[in-house]
């Protein structure tokens, strides 16, 4: 959203440095300072005349503005534009100006002389509150926009480690990214966090440099996160593991606010230890992930978990999502009984147990790479879509543009090779199939001619003329037919060539041969 900017100053120095500073404020609109109330009111009032729309964001107020004191000047904007933000400027910041400046209903109040950072601060945030004034004033636009400010904030926990978190968590922010979603992916565990490895980024700062910060600004966290090829922008733990003790939970607290802010979705990393930062993590996310393997030991260590949360006051297992990774249906712990034993509420959405579709990229630190037909990495994304990352269309990681544009076409190109491929086999199997049918069906046609050819000759008729009169025209040219009698006993051998695939065509030179017998009633009589 871009930020429109409409300031009062009588000062001309102050003026054009304020002009300067907030030129360069990603994301704002300033307009040309204007020198006194009457202009500043008179301003204001035509842009609400076109609309609640025309309404800039914020207004900044020089305390010297004439002729109206400046605390009545930020008193009538409060009352008269309730969806403007005001920042009042002032030489002297002391603790009974900012009580009048509030109570007048300013939203901020900046020290002169001006401060990039401070000023970038108030402006942000009382643009965010002005937003959200504007929800609840124009319903029309309620449904466009979230219902909370802020992005949507996913914090990943793992039971117990070596449980699948970290991949979980860079996943679920690739799938996020892939739906065209401002994404940040956040490494909170401070002493072990090796996201770094998986995504193969060398990058020298990290969260521990935001901790003695007490106001983050959008400029500070652009320069302390990494904004990785694949999309995701990173905010790292320290590569030295101690200095993750540096992170109160204030300090995340503060991040996390600030990311909040900035991205549409934040997905954090909380590791398996609890600290005073991840907690905060998982107390103020919008959702909350646990994950466990279907074994004994991980899902009595997500019981330990939730319970620990719970009495910690972090968060209610009712709140609290389990993903299952590695699963198989053999497993005898299947989700249900996990979901009883846990008290949570269990994803539908289950990873399969399949490590080699993961090692190679694990190995390269390259898990961006994953095969779109990963089994794998197509659960992780139906695990994004169950908690709203993504919508259900793009919970196939096919539907990802990209690589990018590799997805779908890509797919269907290597499959139509693979078919392609194995047409000669599957021909060369049906010919063999076919040929080994005909050879049956002549060894039938060989036995049945015979018995008809010993009945004949058991009463004095034709043997060779009873035989062919039992086969198919096909077989009738390769037939041999010989009898003899011999005890009283007629024995009739009939010979038949197998075809070559089509009956009539071509025989082998293999021949196929009946035998039967019958009492030569001649005799007996």
């Amino acid at each position: 959203m871009t930020v429109r900017i409409l300031s009062g100053t009588p000062d001309p120095d102050t003026a054009r440095a304020l002009t300067g500073l907030l030129n360069q404020l990603p994301g704002t609109e300033p307009a040309p300072a204007l020198p006194d109330s009457t202009a500043l009111l008179d301003a204001l009032a035509r842009a609400a005349e076109a609309g609640l729309d025309e309404l800039p964001e914020v207004v900044v107020v020089h305390d010297l503005i004439t002729p109206m004191p400046a605390l009545e000047v930020v008193r009538e904007i409060a009352l008269r534009f309730p969806a403007v933000g005001v920042v009042l400027l002032t030489a002297e910041p002391s603790p009974a100006v900012m009580s009048g400046a509030m109570d007048s209903g300013a939203r901020g109040l900046v020290a002169l002389p001006l401060s990039y950072d401070e000023l970038g601060a108030r402006i942000q945030a009382a643009a965010a509150w002005a937003a959200g004034v504007r929800r609840h004033l124009s319903p029309a636009r309620a449904a466009a926009l979230p219902a909370v400010p802020g992005g949507f904030l996913v914090a990943v926990a793992g039971a117990k480690g070596g449980v699948g978190t970290t991949v979980t968590a860079v996943q679920l922010a690739l799938a996020a990214h892939s739906a065209g979603k401002a994404t940040a992916l956040v490494d909170m565990d401070l002493q072990g966090g090796d996201i770094a490895s998986y995504l193969d980024v060398q990058f020298r700062r990290s969260m521990a440099d935001l901790a003695d910060i007490n106001d983050v600004t959008s400029r500070v966290l652009q320069d302390a996160m990494y904004v990785h090829e694949a999309g995701p922008a990173l905010l790292l733990a320290p590569g030295d593991g101690e200095r993750g003790e540096e992170v109160t939970d204030r300090a995340a607290r503060n991040v996390l606010h600030a990311l909040r802010q900035r991205y549409e979705v934040v997905v954090v990393d909380c590791g398996t230890q609890m600290a005073s930062a991840n907690a905060v993590a998982l107390e103020t996310a919008d959702a909350a992930v646990l994950i466990t393997t279907p074994d004994v030991v991980a899902v009595r260590a997500a019981k330990r978990m939730v319970r620990m949360w719970d009495r910690l006051q972090i968060r209610k297992p009712q709140d609290v999502t389990v993903a299952v990774n590695r699963y198989t249906r053999a497993t005898e712990i299947q989700p249900s009984l996990i979901g009883r034993i846990t008290g949570t509420r269990v994803a539908t959405s289950v990873v399969p147990a399949a490590y080699k579709e993961l090692q190679a990229v694990v190995d390269a630190g390259r898990l961006q790479d994953l095969d779109n037909r990963s089994t794998v990495k197509q659960g992780l994304w139906a695990l994004a879509a169950e908690l709203g990352l993504v919508a259900p269309g793009h919970a196939r990681p096919s539907a990802r543009r990209g690589r990018k544009d590799r997805g779908d076409r890509g797919d269907r190109g290597q499959v139509t090779l693979e078919t392609l491929g194995m047409t000669p086999v599957i021909l060369i199997t049906l010919i063999l199939v076919w040929q080994a049918v005909l050879a049956g069906y002549t060894f039938t046609l060989a036995g049945n001619a015979a018995d008809e050819a010993a009945r004949a000759a058991a009463v004095g008729k034709d043997p060779v003329a009873a035989a062919r009169s039992d086969l198919p025209g096909a077989w009738i040219g390769s037939s041999e037919v010989t009898s003899s009698t011999a005890a009283g006993q007629v024995t009739v051998t009939v010979g038949l060539h197998v075809p070559v695939l089509f009956p009539g065509a071509i025989d082998f030179p293999l021949t196929v041969t009946g035998h039967a017998s019958a009492v030569d009633e001649g005799v007996t009589k």
